[in-house]
């Protein structure tokens, strides 16, 4: 057996019917594990920082070496000293197959879903930072294309899943657990409609009509035991749309954003979900992009819409110039990274301003000079993650077209960036 730990669920189709497999959290289905085989630095998807000392990460699925493609275990990473140094505390293998998703609460518990290439998906739990982990699972009668992962405690949460399909469908199905994930119940899902609505459709009035049914798949957000958000398409190609519960998944409406003033002829995508923050939960954001009816490239924007009233409505602020990716660490408090229009494989340098807001987006206003990360971007790697924990500790993830990343860190609000050479700890 390999010296690294294999996520490989041990589970028995029977007739092709839906199967939950007996999960309750125990020691016998305690997962430890083993230490990580080191083939190459450690490249990041996604980094998930709960402190300035404590925080998550998931590795890129592959990276481009030596002219060829390499698939990467997919797997989750943890530090405790700021992102110098990184312990795997999980690994899905083969590399091959697969998918990994993960909900991370605080800098002790964590949760991911794991699917292999037949129907076996597997929920993983961890309450100490990933020194060990309980595991849950269950198997579908069709193949598990990926998955998003809820909580809003430690043990109300919800897991949507969404099976193979080609590029004209959207299907999605969506669970519920009330006891941290050692059991799962299906809510609701795409097969229950009647209507299979296409794009042309959206503008109808039935479409923003509550739905019994789950619209489509795509990833969720939920803020209490009863409201939580769905984003998604009802094709691969088409524009995604956020659909609002409130009744804990049985029914469904569709949201949508008012254009701000300043921007006409054109529509809103929500690029993200709604996020809420502590101590009043009803405060809330919400990006979304611009995107012009003439669908000129240096007319996007991004437009950060915020919430007072737990996300029922949506008002937009200022809009930000061209696509950015953002990072806010309570409702008032954000920042965007805008980069100009640019070739994402081309070497050439990228240029971008980082902002900053102290009033949930009313104003924006460059971090320092707004441009310290562009010397990070000289062969064309682009900031593809914000992540501040507070008014000044911010990480960022500069990433190239090969899928090769570089963890940036700022301890003064932006202002001045400087480059973490990461280690993996055995």
């Amino acid at each position: 057996m390999k010296s690294k730990f294999i996520l490989y669920l041990a589970l028995v189709l029977s007739g092709g019917s839906f199967v939950f497999a007996d999960a309750a959290w125990s020691k016998l289905n305690a997962v430890q594990p083993q230490p990580k085989r080191s083939f190459h630095a450690l490249e990041f998807d996604s980094i998930h920082m709960m402190d300035q000392q404590i925080g998550w990460a998931q590795n890129a699925r592959a990276v481009f070496l030596t002219n060829d493609w390499i698939f990467i275990d997919k797997a989750i990473w943890r530090t405790t000293d700021g992102g110098k140094s990184w312990t795997q505390v999980l690994s899905a293998s083969p590399a091959e197959t697969g998918n990994i998703s993960a909900f991370f609460r605080d800098s002790t518990t964590a949760w991911v879903a794991v699917t292999d290439e037949s129907t076996n998906v597997a929920i993983y739990r961890t309450s100490n930072g990933g020194v060990s982990w309980s595991r849950s699972q269950l198997c579908q009668s069709q193949m598990i294309q990926d998955s998003c992962l809820s909580f809003v405690g430690t043990d109300q949460g919800w897991l949507m899943l969404i099976p193979d399909h080609g590029m004209n469908s959207s299907p999605g199905y969506l669970y519920r657990t009330g006891d941290g994930g050692a059991h799962w119940q299906r809510v609701n899902s795409t097969e229950t409609s009647s209507h299979a609505w296409i794009w042309e459709e959206a503008t109808l009035p039935e479409f923003g009509e509550p739905h019994s049914y789950l619209v489509c798949g795509g990833a969720i957000a939920f803020r209490n035991d009863s409201t939580g958000w769905v984003r998604g398409s009802l094709a691969s190609t088409t524009p995604s749309f956020l659909l609002i519960t409130r009744d804990s998944g049985l029914t469904w409406q569709v949201q949508r954003l008012s254009l701000p003033a300043s921007l006409q002829r054109g529509r809103m995508e929500a690029v993200g979900l709604p996020r809420f923050f502590q101590p009043d939960r009803k405060e809330g954001i919400l990006p979304a992009e611009y995107h012009p009816t003439n669908s000129e490239a240096t007319s996007f924007g991004t437009v950060i819409y915020r919430t007072h009233d737990g996300g029922w409505s949506w008002q937009p602020t200022t809009p930000v110039k061209f696509s950015g990716v953002w990072s806010f660490m309570t409702a008032r408090k954000g920042w965007i990274w805008s980069s100009e229009p640019h070739n994402t494989t081309s070497t050439a340098p990228v240029k971008g301003t980082l902002f900053r807001t102290d009033d949930a987006g009313d104003s924006w206003k460059p971090a320092g000079t707004g441009k310290a990360l562009e010397q990070f971007l000289a062969h064309g790697e682009d900031i593809v993650q914000l992540d501040f924990v507070d008014g000044e500790s911010g990480w960022a993830i500069a990433r190239d077209a090969h899928n090769l990343t570089q963890l940036l860190y700022t301890p003064n609000g932006g202002e001045k960036w400087s480059a973490i050479q990461t280690k993996v700890q055995p």
